[in-house]
């Protein structure tokens, strides 16, 4: 089906990887300030979409006006555990768009149906990949839909549609465009950093985990313990990386050396020089919540791997391998080690995503 009124399409939503993750602090309106290094993974969702413009009754239009009324569109994924219609983040990203644009989303039928590859719940940016590629592909079709309702084509703008995606969530702006980033202030402040080589990853999930909200609220209570905000800091990093000083706080000069050292990494093309670099400030919580998740660290740390951190706030860890032979072969050991942990191999894909 691709008529006038009615097309069809897909897209990939593909995961992401905080490489490093630093919480800053929390700003007076509750938001976390980030220090964030991520990279898109070439593991990724699909997303089937079906779009129609429908006609609009009167009282149709009568029900608009009702804050309770929300469009009947269907979205539905292959995962039992994913949320269907509303409760599913890509319905708030195709509202927001459509908000933006000022179609009444009642003179739209939406059905999206995700095939799920990215672990829920699980600190890859699952939801937020879906949003995105959601917004993603409502722009790719932004002429269509001006031509359907007479509107002006620059009625959303590039720029517009990151503000979107960051009123879905901390993620989405990143996930939106993808590649390799550091990601600051709380998430909407991005600095794009040069490819990394398709490394080999390990993403190994435990069936257990910790909702985000809570991680956060963890690691507050954590560092208000004596010595918290001390032992926070429990990774290796570098004495030139400023990326732990608060945005409020940093020099340009600080920044830049903070980016400087990541560009200096990635160039050589070497994971052991960008070992430093890796942190991840959830670690010591969501290790002290989740006993499986410090044993996969220590399980992952004597294998042959030249990183291993843990993603977002948990409760997936990975592990960062040269070569693809040598990353499966420990996954089948760790997975007779750790039976109810989902492992998959991946790789590093730090493309950027074209608009």
């Amino acid at each position: 089906m691709d008529n006038d009124s009615c097309f069809r399409g897909c897209l990939e939503a593909r995961a992401k990887l905080n490489l490093s993750l630093r919480v800053l602090g929390r700003r007076p309106d509750g938001m976390h300030e980030l220090s964030s290094v991520m990279t898109t993974l070439s593991l990724a969702d699909k997303l089937s979409f079906e779009l129609c413009k429908l006609p609009l009754r009167d009282d149709v239009r009568h029900s608009v006006a009702r804050e309770s009324e929300r469009p009947p569109w269907r979205i539905e994924a292959d995962v039992q555990s994913i949320p269907s219609g509303e409760a599913n983040i890509c319905f708030r990203a195709a509202e927001l768009f459509f908000e933006h644009m000022g179609i009444d989303p009642f003179s739209i039928s939406l059905s999206i149906f995700i095939e799920k590859r990215i672990p829920d719940a699980a600190g890859l940016g699952g939801g937020s990949a879906d949003a995105a590629a959601v917004l993603r592909f409502l722009f790719q079709n932004r002429e269509r839909f001006c031509r359907w309702f007479g509107l002006d084509a620059t009625s959303v703008s590039l720029r517009e549609l990151e503000q979107i995606a960051l009123r879905c969530g901390a993620d989405v702006p990143f996930c939106l465009y993808g590649g390799m980033r550091l990601c600051e202030g709380v998430g909407e402040v991005m600095t794009l950093l040069p490819s990394l080589f398709p490394a080999a990853v390990l993403l190994a999930t435990p069936a257990q985990f910790v909702k985000t909200k809570t991680a956060f609220e963890m690691l507050d209570q954590f560092r208000e313990t004596d010595g918290g905000a001390e032992s926070v800091q429990v990774e290796t990093r570098s004495q030139e990386d400023t990326s732990s000083v608060p945005l409020n706080m940093r020099t340009d000069s600080q920044r830049r050396e903070s980016v400087a050292a990541w560009k200096e990494a990635i160039d050589r093309q070497s994971l052991r020089v960008m070992e430093p670099l890796i942190h991840n400030d959830f670690v010591p919580v969501i290790a002290g919540a989740l006993d499986q998740v410090e044993d996969l660290l220590g399980a992952l740390r004597s294998t042959p791997a030249s990183v291993v951190s843990m993603s977002g706030s948990g409760p997936t860890c990975f592990a960062l391998f040269s070569d693809r032979v040598t990353c499966e072969s420990v996954s089948a050991t760790m997975a007779s080690r750790f039976p109810d942990v989902r492992f998959i191999t991946t790789a590093i894909d730090s493309t950027s995503e074209l608009f």
